[in-house]
């Protein structure tokens, strides 16, 4: 698969867990839970007092060669 078609795949929108990619196009899948849940608004809270200029996104998905990657919280500054 392609990333485009894993986020316009209506079946796979709004699951409570990550979806990635492999560099095969195969789709992985882990559960969040709360508690890494709790802990990646909080790193996201930090990030936005430290850096206000940044934009914080959490479940970021992030295309690299080995596939698309989902980091946990990003913190994007222009």
């Amino acid at each position: 698969m392609q990333w485009a078609e894993v986020i316009n795949n209506p079946i796979l929108q709004d699951l409570p867990f990550k979806i990635e990619l492999n560099k095969f196009g195969k789709l992985l899948m882990s559960p969040a839970s709360n508690y890494h849940g709790r802990i990646q608004m909080k790193i996201g809270n930090k990030l936005s007092q430290q850096l206000p200029k940044g934009k914080v996104i959490s479940e970021c998905s992030i295309k690299t060669n080995d596939g698309v990657k989902v980091a946990g919280v990003v913190l994007g500054i222009k």
